[in-house]
Order: structure tokens, then C-alpha cells, then sequence
């Protein structure tokens, strides 16, 4: 790991007070532009009496001497005029003000990240009054490096790492607090590292499943027939009301405040289904449909179910009781629920619909990734030996 500190005689010359006629204290920083040292002077002939004015020199260089040593640039100060506020309180208030404006779920990200980064800073020297100007790419790079190296972080995740501190630093720019993204020169890993790794289930696999949680959790069931025949995301799933199922019209209407694109859809609820949806009790249309109860009950109730429960659930005690191997995921119930309705014969437009994708294209490809098929009718065609 490389010392990414201001070196001195290397990034910066100390301050040194010349005595002459005019006294005053020089010092020089490297210019980040053109990697050129430029000197700066202070005059200090104000004071009269040569012990006062030679005392307060002292303490001036002191000062200049540790924000040196911690840094301090007056050439990016002026370009960026937050450059010397603490990266710590910059990281906090960043935290603060998209507080006011990002959901729950990818604020817990935003802090889950900051914490990482900071805990890091602290274990390779830095402490928590180092300023945001600290913070070089040579920093980033040895951040990104020690990712990289953690056995435990696939590529997906060092890309997931990258993306959220690129834009953290994009932020600090816009405010103030730098000039230039430390994270801008380090690249994404390639697409091939940072494909999921999720399959469909196979009909035995989706038949053992309903058959357990029909014994031991058919609330859990029903979320699992949320995602597998109404194509719900987890997130959805958890912040979905009594007040948005209707059994009469066999509807599910997901808002646009909880829906990933924004737009308020309805998902049709099949006939086979709906004996596991009238066995929730509805009757209070502002409860959560899946409350955040005492263990994995997943009742109705006023504090919502986190999406991050109904997958540890599934990591938990799923997996291991119907053996499920990793790339079987509760996600996966989705794209084997369109794959499957596609298969049964419903058109596509219904599949897209009751998917609410956007376009036919969208839905095509998640057909084509999970059961890709050749063509009959090609197959019997011979444009080679020139027979009709």
C-alpha cells in the first residue's frame, strides 16, 4: 500500500521565516495542475517589537507546518472552497440531506457505504479531522485495491463499491468540497464478471417448495405467489396494504410511490391463488399486508415487513429445507413465474402486462435468458443442397 499523505520537500517545503528588511514567511506547495512547486509569502513587519513579532512568526509557521501535513493546499483552496472542511462531517452531512429525499431501503446502503469508507480511513492512519482535500485518487486507488482483494466481494459488489463512492465524490464536487472524483480513473469490472447469478426453479423444484411452506409458513407462501404469479419484487411485496388487494376484482394495485418505475400498475391475482390470498386477514385496510412481527410470522400490522427479512427467510430455512442450491433465489420465483405463464400458452402481452414492463422487448428478453428454444420449423429448413 502506497503512503498517500503530503511528503515534505516532495508536495510541499515547510514554512521558514526570513529575517531581513522585510520580514515575512515563506513556504511552497506542489501546484496539482502542473505538478510544479509555487511559493507563497506572508509578510510579518506589523508587529514592532522583533521578540513579539518573532513569536507570533513561530506560531503562525506551526500552524502552517500541521495543515501542511494534513494536506492543505491554498491552490485548491480557491477552486474548491470547502477543500478544508473534515471529510467526516462532509461524509454526515451528505448523509443528511439525501435523508430528506431517498427511500429507506437505499439510505440503509448509503450508510452501510460511508461506514465502510470511514472505518477504512481510520485503519490505515487517517483520523477524523483529515480534510476533504485528503482524499486523493492515490487514496481511492488503495481503497478500490483492498475491495478488490476481499475474497468475500464478488465483481458485481467491487462494481456496486464503485458506483456509490464515484458518486458520493461527484456530490463533494458539486458542493464545494473538491475539484476533480478521485474514483473517476478506476474502472468497472467487465459485464462477464458481474453477471447474476440466478436461474428459474424447475417444476419439481416449485412443487417442493409450495408443498413445505403449505406446512410451515403459508403466509410466506403467499408472498412467494406474489412474486411467482403477479411478478412483485420484494420491495413491493413489503410495502404493499390491505387496502391495495381487492378479492372481489381479484386485483393487487401497486402505487407509484412503492412501484420501481414510478407508475401505479394493477396485477391480476389467478383463480389458483386466491384461496392462499383470503387467508390473510384484510380487514384493516392501513395495515402493512406483511408487518414486521416476532419471528417469520409475517402477519398483517402497522410496521412493514423489511424486503431484507423476506430474503433472509429465504436464505435461512428455505434453502436448506428444500435444497435449493445459490443461484435458486427468492427473485427467481419471477422469472420462472413469467416463463412458466408464457409456456402455458397466455400471449406475451398479458405476461408483459400483468409484469408491467415497459415494453414487449423488456419482456422477451427475460423469456429468452430463461428458456431459450430452437425453432421447430427452422430446423426442418435445407437452403443447403438447393432441394425445395
Amino acid at each position: 500500500m502506497s503512503f498517500f499523505k503530503p511528503i515534505p520537500y516532495l508536495d510541499y517545503l515547510p514554512p521558514r521565516l526570513t529575517e531581513a528588511k522585510e520580514w515575512y514567511i515563506s513556504y511552497s506547495v506542489k501546484d496539482p495542475a502542473t505538478s510544479k512547486m509555487k511559493r507563497f509569502r506572508i509578510k510579518v513587519n506589523r508587529i514592532k517589537s522583533l521578540k513579539e513579532r518573532r513569536a507570533a512568526a513561530k506560531t503562525l509557521m506551526a500552524r502552517l507546518t500541521e495543515q501542511l501535513a494534513l494536506g492543505w493546499n491554498p491552490i485548491l483552496e480557491k477552486e474548491a472552497p470547502k477543500a478544508y472542511t473534515r471529510l467526516f462531517d462532509a461524509m454526515d452531512t451528505f448523509l443528511k440531506i439525501k435523508g430528506k429525499e431517498t427511500e429507506e431501503n437505499s439510505m440503509r446502503s448509503y450508510h452501510s457505504y460511508i461506514k465502510i469508507l470511514k472505518k477504512w480511513l481510520k485503519e490505515y492512519g487517517f483520523k477524523e479531522d483529515m480534510y476533504a482535500c485528503s482524499f486523493t485518487k492515490a487514496v481511492a486507488l488503495d481503497f478500490m485495491n483492498d475491495v478488490e482483494d476481499d475474497e468475500k466481494i464478488s465483481a458485481r459488489t467491487y462494481n456496486n463499491y464503485r458506483a456509490f463512492y464515484f458518486g458520493f465524490f461527484n456530490w463533494t464536487i458539486e458542493k464545494g468540497y473538491l475539484t476533480t472524483n478521485p474514483f473517476s480513473e478506476i474502472k468497472k469490472k467487465p459485464k462477464k464478471l458481474t453477471k447474476k447469478v440466478r436461474r428459474v426453479l424447475s417444476e419439481a423444484e416449485i412443487q417442493k417448495l409450495f408443498e413445505w411452506l403449505q406446512k410451515e409458513n403459508r403466509t410466506y407462501l403467499v408472498m412467494c405467489l406474489l412474486c411467482y404469479c403477479c411478478f412483485l419484487r420484494p420491495k413491493e411485496i413489503s410495502m404493499l396494504r390491505c387496502s391495495d388487494i381487492d378479492l372481489k376484482k381479484q386485483l393487487i394495485k401497486v402505487d407509484d410511490d412503492i412501484a420501481k418505475n414510478d407508475n401505479t400498475s394493477y396485477r391480476t391475482i389467478p383463480d389458483a391463488m386466491l384461496p392462499y390470498m383470503t387467508e390473510l386477514d384484510l380487514s384493516v385496510g392501513s395495515h402493512y399486508l406483511f408487518a414486521d412481527g416476532k419471528g417469520y410470522d409475517f402477519l398483517p400490522g402497522t410496521k412493514k415487513v423489511c424486503s431484507r427479512k423476506i430474503a433472509k427467510f429465504w436464505e435461512n430455512h428455505v434453502r436448506e429445507a428444500c435444497g435449493f442450491p445459490k443461484e435458486v433465489q427468492f427473485y427467481s420465483l419471477k422469472d420462472s413465474g413469467m416463463t412458466n405463464m408464457a409456456d402455458s400458452g397466455v400471449p406475451i402481452t398479458f405476461v408483459k402486462q400483468q409484469a408491467d414492463h415497459s415494453s414487449l422487448a423488456v419482456t422477451s428478453i427475460y423469456l429468452s435468458q430463461n428458456k431459450a428454444k430452437a425453432n421447430e420449423e427452422l430446423k426442418k429448413v435445407d437452403i443447403i443442397s438447393g432441394k425445395k
